[in-house]
């Protein structure tokens, strides 16, 4: 699971937990997946570097909602 957390000083924490392996949604693998597919289907790290834009923006809008830049999670996150 991926979330943002607000401590009590008012920072955000960026908290990524494990999870139980799964089916991902895009190539069947079982492996542990995150909600970053195209349409947020849950996939696995290979199916998710394939398309890393994708996977970066889908990622950005999860922490931080419409309003972020996915080349800057891409490329410096």
């Amino acid at each position: 699971m991926t979330r943002v957390q607000l401590r009590e000083d008012g920072n955000q924490v960026i908290i990524i937990e494990t999870e139980p392996d799964d089916k991902c949604e895009l190539c069947g693998k079982i492996d542990e997946l995150r909600p970053y597919g195209p349409n947020g289907e849950r996939i696995c790290f290979d199916c998710g570097m394939k398309d890393e834009k994708t996977t970066a923006k889908r990622f950005g809008h999860i922490l931080f909602g419409d309003e972020h830049d996915p080349v800057f999670l891409l490329y410096h996150g």
